[in-house]
């Protein structure tokens, strides 16, 4: 075989080899955005998130997320703090193989919050903060085998818009009913600047705007009240 000849059968090899990595990424994106989701999700958080399945359609930009749900704190009765209704993503396609990836919009519909409080009167909302404000991500570039710096995937969010949001305000050590208050509509732009952020850096400014959001509703609506009202009652029934 000549030196040409070699030449192409290893360009050949290379591109078909190229070619079944693209395919796999491509056949598994939304397996790996569901992961991705979960597991920088549950870091930030520093409770369980899970996704139900994730559909997205890379040659359109388009796609959608199902079933969202972050668990609740430790010591809390409710199963989940924060379950998302419908999202819908739309992204610049070209952007998925790039550094960072760019979701020019994101549309979040009916997502419900459980604001509960404990027998301490601390509210879950208030935990999950805490834990929001303790978490230090990873730093994303670390040294490649050569010295070279090896960048993690950032995102960049040009618009995000989470409407129709309701909080069900509930005081769990003394089996209350439920209150529901309306949340206010949360629009954020340009999350993760120019150069992007960190995927759990993304979610966790994003879970902080739901909570500030719904901290400021439920004061509105005299959360206090509401647990002075629920602890005579409980009293009278003794």
């Amino acid at each position: 075989m000549t030196g040409k000849r070699k030449i192409l059968v290893i360009i050949a090899a290379a591109g078909l080899i190229l070619a079944a990595a693209f395919a796999i990424l491509w056949t598994n994106l939304d397996w790996i955005v569901e992961n991705a989701i979960e597991r920088y999700g549950s870091q930030a958080t520093g409770t369980r998130v899970r996704v139900r399945g994730v559909a997205l359609n890379p040659v359109k930009g388009r796609g959608v997320i199902e079933g969202l749900t972050v668990a609740n704190p430790h010591g809390y009765s409710a199963p989940h703090i924060l379950s998302l209704g419908a999202i819908s993503v739309r992204i610049e396609p070209r952007s998925i193989a790039s550094n960072p990836v760019v979701i020019d919009d994101i549309r979040i519909t009916s997502p419900l919050v459980v604001y509960e409080t404990n027998e301490a009167k601390v509210a879950n909302v208030d935990v999950l903060k805490k834990n929001l404000g303790a978490y230090r991500p990873e730093k994303p570039a670390t040294r490649g085998k050569k010295g070279t710096k090896e960048e993690g995937k950032r995102l960049r969010i040009r618009h995000l818009v989470i409407e129709n949001a309701k909080a069900e305000v509930r005081v769990a050590a003394l089996g209350d009913k439920p209150r529901i208050v309306t949340l206010g509509r949360i629009e954020m732009t340009d999350i993760g600047g120019k150069n992007g952020a960190p995927p759990e850096e993304v979610a966790k400014q994003i879970v902080t705007a739901i909570l500030s959001e719904v901290s400021k509703e439920v004061g509105k609506a005299g959360a206090s009240k509401l647990l002075e009202n629920a602890v005579e009652r409980a009293l009278k029934r003794k």
